[in-house]
């Protein structure tokens, strides 16, 4: 069940990067695109104006859940660098049940959401569909830390921080 979760988690993410690589280079191109036609032709096209917010928004949830896959989001646990192994296990358990549990009614009321902004503002509020799927990844990045046990034991060895991690952690 772990090798499957883990390996689920590896292509999703390996989905996603591609998908940021896209999107990032769309948006560059979008926005030299404008930059080059208002300047030569004096013509802005406002599409690509509204379009470039989005793109930012869509680069930067995804990022957020590779950055929950990598354990690289920022953590608050000062206490637990303190804390023996299984203190740290079990409220690594308890958060990440609990972050799962936020994202699973966060992912529902986003679909809501996106019905909505689909209903109101027609095809183009598809977009709107990057909530329902940050919070599906986000809940899904939580429950398999859980099951596979990426835990502050991985991040830190006994009681003091990693180098790379360091940084991150609060």
């Amino acid at each position: 069940m772990k090798t499957v979760i883990h390996k689920l988690d590896d292509v999703l993410s390996a989905i996603e990067k591609g998908f940021v690589v896209c999107l990032f280079s769309a948006l560059v191109g979008l926005i030299v695109f404008n930059i080059v036609t208002r300047n030569l032709f004096r013509v802005s096209f406002q599409q690509s104006v509204e379009m470039a917010p989005t793109f930012v928004l869509w680069l930067a949830l995804l990022g957020a859940t590779l950055a929950l896959k990598n354990s690289r989001h920022i953590r608050l646990e000062l206490l637990l660098r303190f804390c023996p192994p299984p203190v740290r296990r079990i409220a690594d358990a308890v958060t990440g049940l609990f972050g799962a549990a936020v994202m699973g009614i966060l992912l529902y009321t986003s679909i809501g959401f996106v019905e909505n902004e689909v209903a109101i503002f027609g095809r183009g509020a598809w977009l709107s569909v990057i909530f329902p799927l940050f919070f599906a990844l986000s809940g899904f990045r939580y429950l398999a830390q859980v099951i596979i046990g990426k835990s502050s034991e991985n991040r830190t060895s006994k009681g003091s921080p990693s180098p790379r991690h360091d940084s991150m952690a609060v």
